[in-house]
């Protein structure tokens, strides 16, 4: 999948990745962009890059701006909640309401300073959540910060609460959401 756009006569490209590709790239991009927000740990941000096990297993997408990683973002693929990343940090019975997976977890989105305000985002939501439709996820999983928690209400997310917060980000509150697939395609 791959989609040209153009904002402000600068040409953009949002495609998803095929395994393992860039992989690297898109660690440090994560480094670049979070180390010098307000909350985060230092001593973990001091690394060139930020890669976990789950991006192995993840799909991936990112944005490319002459042929450079702009934002990036990953969506993985759980039978059940527990297996989900930082499940450990939220009461999974509150979905218990909700009935059983198959999951699909949205996380590490990311987007370069220089490239912020532009609906990067928001494109990148678009992709996974599609993607996830069409390869039959039930529901879907956010763990965003407060300032991406009225774009995901805006496609159909709901607000359950606040999760512990993340190791590498102690002062940062992390929030949970769901999103039901009526219509998986």
């Amino acid at each position: 999948m791959e989609t040209r756009f153009e904002i402000r006569n600068s040409e953009f490209l949002l495609m998803k990745l095929d395994y393992p590709e860039r992989l690297d790239e898109m660690g440090a991009l994560r480094v670049l962009a979070w180390k010098d927000e307000q909350g985060i740990s230092q001593d973990f941000f001091s690394h060139n890059a930020w890669l976990d096990d789950e991006d192995l297993l993840a799909h991936h997408w990112v944005i490319l701006h002459n042929k450079e990683i702009v934002a990036a973002a990953r969506m993985s693929f759980h039978n059940d909640y527990q297996s989900i990343p930082h499940a450990d940090l939220f009461d999974g019975s509150i979905l218990e309401s909700y009935g059983t997976g198959p999951y699909a977890s949205l996380n590490r989105l990311v987007v370069a300073p220089g490239f912020r305000g532009n609906g990067f985002s928001a494109l990148l939501d678009e992709a996974r959540i599609q993607y996830a439709a069409t390869h039959g996820v039930r529901l879907i999983i956010a763990q965003p910060v407060a300032s991406r928690i009225k774009p995901l209400e805006d496609l159909g997310f709901l607000y359950l609460g606040k999760i512990r917060p993340l190791y590498q980000m102690p002062e940062r509150q992390i929030y949970f959401m769901i999103k039901e697939l009526a219509n998986n395609l």
